[in-house]
């Protein structure tokens, strides 16, 4: 069973911390009877019904479709970085306060952490702009190189050439995880060759993951339990706890495992069909005498070498280095700023290369990355110098590490089984 207990009290034993969520719909299902938001949208203390708003809204309807009876007060403050601007239009949809209080421990003071660097970095856009030229460019390339790949393969046949795709094709899929948070777009849509979904994606890791960051309500903690198990407590299997660095056998299986999970609940959609890209390429592209079942090998060859790529970079990029912040670590307070929390569930990485496709392609800046998710990445590297003071003035560690450093440090996490700071019986 994965832990229901949690640092926070609001959070134990609550039904989506439970041990049988496991797909992205039934957590938003679960969040739906336990936000008090009484089939509106819940932002702070205050419902508010936005059925009006829902296609004028300028990212797109699916954001405000997905979250319908849901709290949304972390997705509201972190995805208007101009907040005075998004709480002009939201006072003509207010309905009346909310009857309970609410279960995230998450706040924004205005004198906060999370509020005096997001001033701060509105002050910087309005001469930097928001464009997102360099990371189309980053994304176009990749998925034109895995499609070219893709030719390749069903020219060649050969094994290797599939492997090569399967590589090219995690990192473009990496890449067009940008894209996810932003506006709806088409380019989102890349990660559907890789058996991702799209509206799966937002709700597991915009949803949950982006705003519960380490904790029990992070889907990309509980969703590969038993197989990985990041909490600190004493009952992970003992595959787990005894050969950590086995575990990377189940990254070749979580992308289609996700797919198969959708699939038998009967949660695809239209652009789930993206999947039959690659093979029809393979198919058509192929010499005459190419076999359906040579067709699917190759393409499953792709597949799983994508998962497994994919997985081990979104796995070794920032957030399980055994000295961050896991749910079952001992807390001071009840109630935390917001972007407190994702620095302490962040390690600041050493970047390999100085390059912006390199970053876009390994998850890279992650923790700016995580304090403003609906910002592109090429907009990103602009702030870098905002942080920094920002941090310092706060007394917050920025120490960079190596990845090489981070990437061991998952499997230390893996096995960690005492909690931090334990509070004293």
């Amino acid at each position: 069973m994965a832990p229901r207990t949690s640092s926070w009290p609001a959070w134990t034993n609550i039904s989506s911390t439970d041990s049988c969520i496991k797909s992205a719909d039934d957590w938003i299902e679960a969040h739906r009877k336990e936000d008090g938001a009484d089939g509106l949208w819940r932002i702070h203390d205050g419902l508010y019904d936005l059925r009006r708003w829902i296609n004028l809204h300028p990212g797109g309807p699916q954001w405000l479709e997905m979250t319908r009876g849901t709290d949304v007060t972390e997705l509201f403050e972190t995805y208007h970085v101009n907040a005075e601007a998004a709480a002009r239009p939201l006072r003509n949809y207010y309905v009346r306060r909310a009857t309970s209080p609410r279960t995230s421990p998450f706040t924004f003071e205005p004198d906060g952490f999370y509020n005096v660097l997001r001033s701060r970095v509105a002050t910087e856009l309005r001469s930097t702009g928001n464009g997102r030229a360099k990371s189309a460019l980053v994304v176009d390339t990749c998925f034109l190189v895995a499609l070219v790949l893709c030719v390749a393969v069903a020219r060649t046949q050969h094994y290797t050439s599939a492997l090569a795709a399967g590589v090219t094709l995690a990192l473009g899929t990496v890449a067009s995880h940008n894209f996810t948070h932003l506006a709806d777009n088409w380019r989102m849509y890349y990660m559907e060759l890789s058996f991702l979904s799209v509206r799966e994606w937002r709700i597991s890791h915009v949803l949950s993951h982006h705003v519960f960051t380490n904790t029990v309500q992070d889907l990309e903690m509980t969703l590969f339990y038993p197989f990985l198990h990041w909490f600190p407590t004493d009952d992970k299997p003992f595959t787990v706890r005894w050969a950590p660095y086995l575990t990377p056998v189940v990254y070749p299986f979580v992308l289609p495992g996700q797919f198969f999970i959708r699939t038998f609940k009967r949660k695809n959609d239209i652009t789930n069909f993206l999947i039959f890209v690659i093979p029809t390429i393979l198919f058509f592209c192929g010499s005459t005498t190419i076999t359906i079942m040579c067709v699917c090998k190759l393409w499953l060859t792709m597949i799983l070498t994508s998962s497994f790529v994919f997985t081990f970079l979104g796995l070794s990029v920032s957030h399980h280095f055994p000295n961050n912040f896991h749910d079952g670590d001992y807390v001071s307070t009840e109630r935390i700023d917001w972007g407190l929390h994702q620095m302490e569930t962040s390690a600041e990485r050493n970047e390999l290369i100085d390059n912006f496709f390199i970053t876009m392609v390994t998850f890279g800046d992650h923790t700016l990355h995580h304090l403003f998710p609906s910002l592109d990445h090429s907009v990103i590297l602009n702030l870098q110098d905002t942080f920094k003071y920002t941090c310092e003035e706060f007394g917050l560690d920025l120490t960079q590490k190596p990845f090489t450093t981070i990437v061991r440090g998952q499997f230390k996490q893996l096995v960690r089984i005492t909690p931090k700071n334990p509070k004293k019986k």
